[in-house]
């Protein structure tokens, strides 16, 4: 397991599991490639996921001439974002209580303020992008209800609540307990003690991200491009004085500027100091179909919190389709360290196949519909913990290189670790870390918990020591 941890997580499976969000591809991006790679670049860009996106779209905005390029391994936004549950959802109530013990209560504060952003700043920026991708990525508001399904979690969860609306008097009643009558009448769920209300949201986030990237790949020709199965072997730092570094592909080199990691649970592979500081963790997800009792509640998106499980799901409102995921115990440990999304995770698939009926109950439920098959589709998708549980966001420092350093005008740069709460940290992280590169202080909205500054590189340092002589110390520090 310790080994699992420290290991190179490589590049991504060249198999992987089908992911119904990618059902069907967007052709005009999932396999393009430009018929010849750029020679020079201002700005490579690893990864096509929110996060690449985020940062292609914010320094397109913020210049008229940067140069850049999006690489991807395999598909465009086939990794995590084109896998994910389809939730925006902050879980803010717990957030703060675990914030809050690790790093205390202003820096909480902060990190569940910035985590709230991001759904009216998706909102925002799909439709600004326009009504087609708007419509398309499906980005809405839904209720949110956390079944709790055990007393002692339930009472637990009653004093985080009291705690949260201490600390943000202005959002006292945005969230609420509601009873365990009301839970089984006026929300179906049979079996729960009671549960938290609130509001999150949902979308359809390969949609989104395939969407804007073919209209910035229309917009700016001239100087943007998105290379799909095109990997990044290496990365190497020169002496050339206008594009130091070399990003290697089996489809030739470019040679860049800024080279951007967002890559998440693979961000290790090119950055080998990063292994065990950030560590790859395999989801899984499902498609299921509605039993005839089940009502059409598109508007909702649920969390069931059973023992040591935690599932959540949303309901399409086109489709009636049930997008769940989970199945993971609390502790996460069989899936730590897992970078391939080429094969289920057994166990979890198993109890996702049955929570659905178990949760809601028979009358709520109702009977199997001919000719539906419960199960739609199933897939896998690697999420990425970090060492300190917040997200590394910046300019990478020589402490975390194997290779020289770069400085403002060229350096490495990262955003990733977003613990399995992309929706919720990468698109304003992304926006975070264009600024950086284009010089602007973000210091006033980024947390400054992901920021990568000299004292966080050196904890990350000195308790990945420790952790790499305890496979327990080590599970603790991501757990």
């Amino acid at each position: 397991m310790l080994h699992r941890l420290l290991q190179d997580p490589g590049l991504p499976a060249s198999n992987p599991t089908t992911s119904y969000w990618q059902t069907p591809l967007n052709k005009d991006v999932a396999n393009i490639q430009s018929p010849k790679l750029p020679e020079t670049r201002d700005i490579v860009i690893l990864g096509s996921g929110i996060t690449g996106l985020s940062v292609s779209w914010w320094l397109l905005k913020d210049s008229q001439s940067a140069t850049i390029s999006v690489l991807d391994a395999r598909e465009i936004c086939s990794g995590a974002t084109g896998r994910n549950g389809g939730r925006i959802n902050c879980t803010a109530i717990q957030d703060y209580d675990k914030y809050r013990k690790r790093y205390g209560h202003d820096d909480a504060v902060q990190i569940v303020r910035f985590e709230l952003a991001h759904l009216d700043a998706i909102h925002d920026f799909v439709r600004e992008a326009g009504l087609e991708i708007a419509e398309k990525s499906e980005v809405r508001h839904v209720d949110a209800i956390a079944a709790i399904f055990d007393e002692k979690k339930l009472s637990e969860m009653e004093a985080m609540l009291e705690n949260f609306e201490s600390a943000f008097p202005d959002l006292r009643g945005r969230w609420r307990i509601a009873g365990r009558e009301e839970v089984v009448q006026t929300y179906n769920i049979k079996n729960a003690k009671g549960a938290l209300i609130g509001r999150a949201g949902a979308a359809w986030p390969y949609r989104m991200v395939t969407g804007v990237f073919a209209q910035l790949l229309a917009e700016n020709a001239n100087r943007f491009s998105v290379e799909a199965n095109t990997p990044a072997l290496s990365v190497t730092k020169t002496e050339d004085g206008t594009y130091p570094y070399i990003v290697a592909t089996p489809r030739g080199i470019i040679k860049a500027k800024h080279v951007v990691h967002c890559t998440e649970g693979h961000a290790a592979h090119l950055l080998p100091r990063l292994r065990g500081i950030l560590v790859p963790r395999r989801g899984q997800m499902t498609v299921q179909n509605p039993a005839s009792g089940f009502p059409q509640a598109s508007d909702r998106s649920w969390s069931f919190l059973t023992g040591d499980l935690l599932d959540y799901a949303t309901q399409n409102p086109r489709t009636g389709h049930i997008f769940i995921g989970g199945g993971e115990t609390a502790g996460k440990g069989p899936v730590l360290g897992i970078p391939s999304d080429a094969e289920h995770d057994f166990l979890a698939l198993s109890h996702l196949g049955g929570i659905l009926p178990a949760a809601f109950g028979d009358e709520h439920w109702g009977s199997e519909v001919a000719n539906k098959p419960r199960v739609v589709a199933s897939w896998t998708g690697i999420l990425c913990n970090s060492l300190d549980q917040t997200p590394l966001v910046g300019m990478l420092p020589q402490d975390l290189l194997d290779r020289p350093a770069g400085q403002q005008t060229s350096a490495e740069w990262i955003s990733a670790g977003y613990g399995g709460y992309g929706m919720v940290n990468a698109f304003l992280s992304g926006k975070a870390l264009a600024k950086m590169i284009g010089g602007d202080d973000v210091s006033s909205w980024l947390p400054r918990t992901f920021f990568l500054t000299p004292q966080r590189v050196e904890k990350l340092q000195r308790c990945l020591k420790r952790a790499t002589n305890s496979e327990r110390e080590h599970l603790k520090s991501l757990l």
